[in-house]
């Protein structure tokens, strides 16, 4: 199963990296009193397009930046997120000393010196540093931030002051432990009254002793107890890390989770199309690689608690099947059309005629332009499968009924007809206008089924 859908959802991965352009600056900041240095990393087409961008925020900047940028290059060019702007933000230094210590704890600690600054470090993200980066650039409604350690600490702080201020919040290896377990507590507290709207929170770090001392165990207790509907959040344990390497896997995990479902947002069944026979199921499978696919099968619109799809459903009445893949921000949430209906077998009995006047179709001679006509012999009763890949004007016919066309809003996406046949000689006629220079080969094959449940794309009839 898993080598066919392999080969069914195969893209071209092409070179679609930020290759960003990097843009140091800096603001002074009346709620910290300081001046602040930021660099802004910009898409390599930005100057070129008018695409409005998410930004990204990343604290502790001067070491968490390259890391992040890298990251989301690699998701990027492989179609899991969209491109964006991300605003590396460093700590400030005094005498050698980092300040971060201030900006990113809430309260005042005895174990931390200078702490207890993280409302006013909130207050110039807020009101000085957002509308900025607003102002000069080309910024979308969404917003993420990522902050590690005590920067976790300061993350899931802003969460729960300023739910609104960002969509996606990503924490590696938080410091929950601070200050008696501060927000464990506020969190306990809080976190049932607070307002989401599709907020986004990944929490990744450590397994074993330090997911207790860093008291990530509570907070995950915490969350699974009082998180209300409008926060969609993800935990993550890693083996062997230590509180440096987990933020890698904690950066990709979070992008990957804020942007799940952004991959699969033109997910198809597949079968794509055709005729389910009640009482004989087929199995239809759906892409569920980093998504989030519910559905029902009476008709009803599929929710957040709906039935999750384990990358394939047995039906014998797809009319009542709905699926929803739902991203964590909302906004990639889309219902997945279907395009297969219930009916009964389709019979050559009245064709019989009009196939003795035409020649038995050599489907082992591939048209290259024109017109592919004649009888198929199809050799017992069954379903059976057309696969193609059309350029445009392509279009397949069988029995002067239109199968599978090209459609734009697909491209050259693979389209396979499931069909349920009696044995007999059928018309198929194919249609392929001159291929022009970016069109795929055909690939046109025809697939018998012993059950419609079985792995039919190993019972090739016809392949080219």
């Amino acid at each position: 199963m898993r080598l066919f859908f392999c080969f069914l959802f195969l893209v071209t991965i092409s070179v679609e990296a930020q290759h960003t352009t990097s843009t140091k600056d800096s603001i002074y900041s009346n709620r910290l009193g300081e001046l602040r240095k930021i660099e802004i990393i910009l898409p390599d087409n930005y100057a070129a397009d008018t695409t409005h961008y998410d930004v990204w925020y990343v604290i502790d900047g001067e070491w968490n930046t390259h890391t992040f940028t890298n990251i989301f290059n690699f998701l990027v060019a492989i179609k899991f997120a969209p491109q964006a702007i991300i605003v590396n933000v460093p700590n400030r230094y005094v005498n050698g000393f980092n300040l971060r210590d201030r900006d990113f704890t809430p309260i005042q600690s005895k174990d931390v010196d200078s702490s207890g600054g993280a409302d006013k470090f909130l207050a110039f993200f807020e009101k000085e540093l957002m509308p900025y980066i607003n102002r000069k650039y080309r910024v979308s409604s969404e917003s993420g931030l990522f902050g590690t350690s005590l920067g976790g600490v300061f993350a899931f702080y802003t969460l729960l002051q300023r739910p609104d201020l960002f969509r996606f919040y990503t924490l590696g290896d938080p410091a929950f432990q601070f200050g008696d377990r501060y927000l464990v507590r506020m969190a306990a507290q809080k976190l049932k009254s607070v307002q989401f709207r599709n907020t986004a929170l990944n929490i990744g770090g450590r397994s074993g002793f330090s997911y207790g001392d860093m008291a990530r165990d509570a907070m995950d207790s915490i969350l699974k107890a009082n998180a209300p509907s409008g926060l969609h959040w993800h935990s993550a344990l890693y083996d062997n890390e230590t509180h440096g390497s987990s933020v890698f896997k904690s950066n990709y995990d979070g992008l990957k989770y804020a942007y799940l479902g952004y991959y699969v947002r033109n997910a198809r069944y597949q079968p794509t199309g055709g005729i389910v026979v009640k009482g004989r199921p087929i199995r239809l499978f759906l892409p569920t690689d980093n998504a989030e696919i519910r559905y029902t099968q009476d008709g009803s619109l599929p929710n957040r608690n709906s039935a999750l799809v384990d990358d394939h459903l047995i039906t014998d009445d797809p009319s009542g099947i709905r699926a929803i893949s739902f991203s964590p921000g909302g906004r990639y949430d889309h219902e997945l059309p279907m395009n297969l209906r219930t009916g009964n077998y389709l019979t050559p009995e009245k064709m019989l005629r009009t196939t003795r006047q035409l020649p038995k179709l050599d489907l082992q001679s591939k048209p290259v332009d024109g017109q592919l006509t004649g009888a198929v012999a199809i050799p017992r009763d069954g379903y059976y499968v057309f696969q193609l890949t059309p350029s445009e004007g392509t279009q397949l016919y069988l029995n002067d009924s239109l199968r599978i066309q090209y459609n734009p809003a697909d491209g050259h996406a693979r389209q396979t007809v499931i069909l349920p046949l009696r044995k007999g000689n059928y018309i198929l006629k194919l249609l392929h206008p001159a291929k022009k220079a970016d069109d795929p080969s055909l690939n046109f094959g025809l697939y018998y089924s012993e059950n419609g449940q079985d792995d039919w794309w190993r019972n090739p009839l016809v392949k080219w």
